[in-house]
């Protein structure tokens, strides 16, 4: 999974590591990207933002439980009726409710949360019961908050570069993913106005860009944020990165506690 929930220069900032050379930059990276996943094994969700088409079994009643959800695709919601393992039944916006009626995921603000089931309205109001025959494609994850980037795209991109250039060297670090028109963009290292990156991450299809396309920068709750630096530089601080054995999946009591109001029980549904 090429996502971090902090960024390196904060890892490395003054009121962390206090790290001035790029020696070890690959190795505090992935540091960062471990530590990560601890958070969403912790956590039993993630806070990146996935797109993708999940099946879930439909149970003939009227509310059906989800992972974590942030919004629907247009006509993402579709139905198998007869057990053939071919979605046939469309959905409209208002035959079905998403709730908490008021998590507001797609803003990204204080008080977002995501989606955590989905209701039938239409017709009877029940989903089709059965096993894998109710699919939705949407984008899956906490919340989805956006920062518009000072920068731009310098030059034209083409889907199969792996390096972009930007119009200056301002707020774009590496352990940001990036969003371009519809891409997720991956950032693992940036030399002035260059970046390295992984093209079309969590479920995004790399893509071409023009000069000056805007740049938006994914942003994740400050306490996953506080949690990943705090663990990270304390592997860093050990020399030997090795997590902290025990039940709570490697991460540190200071890390847990940030943590404890994003944890949710593993019953039923995946992250």
């Amino acid at each position: 999974m090429a996502n971090s929930y902090a960024a390196l220069g904060a890892l490395k900032g003054a009121s962390a590591l206090n790290i001035t050379g790029a020696g070890e930059d690959a190795r505090l990276l992935a540091l960062l990207e471990g530590v990560s996943r601890l958070i969403d094994r912790l956590c039993n969700r993630h806070f990146y933002v996935l797109n993708a088409a999940r099946v879930f079994d439909g149970g003939g009643g009227a509310r059906l439980l989800l992972p974590d959800l942030v919004s629907v695709d247009a006509g993402g919601v579709t139905t198998d009726e007869d057990g053939d393992r071919i979605f046939e039944t469309a959905w409209a916006d208002n035959d079905y409710a998403l709730l908490p009626p008021n998590a507001d995921p797609t803003s990204g603000g204080a008080h977002s949360r995501p989606y955590t089931s989905i209701e039938a309205i239409r017709g009877n109001g029940v989903w089709p019961a059965g096993r894998r025959t109710v699919r939705i494609a949407g984008q899956w994850g906490w919340h989805r908050r956006l920062r518009r980037a000072a920068e731009t795209l310098a030059a034209n991109a083409s889907p199969t570069e792996g390096g972009l250039s930007l119009s200056a060297s301002m707020d774009v670090d590496a352990g940001h993913t990036l969003l371009v028109d519809s891409e997720q963009i991956y950032v693992r290292g940036r030399d002035g106005n260059a970046l390295a990156v992984d093209r079309g991450v969590n479920g995004t299809a790399a893509s071409s860009h023009s000069n000056g396309a805007t740049i938006y920068v994914y942003e994740y709750p400050e306490p996953i944020v506080e949690a990943a630096l705090l663990q990270a530089a304390r592997l860093r601080q050990r020399g030997g990165g090795q997590a902290e054995a025990g039940p709570h999946g490697g991460l540190g009591g200071d890390a847990r506690l940030m943590l404890g109001a994003y944890r949710k029980a593993a019953l039923g549904v995946g992250v």
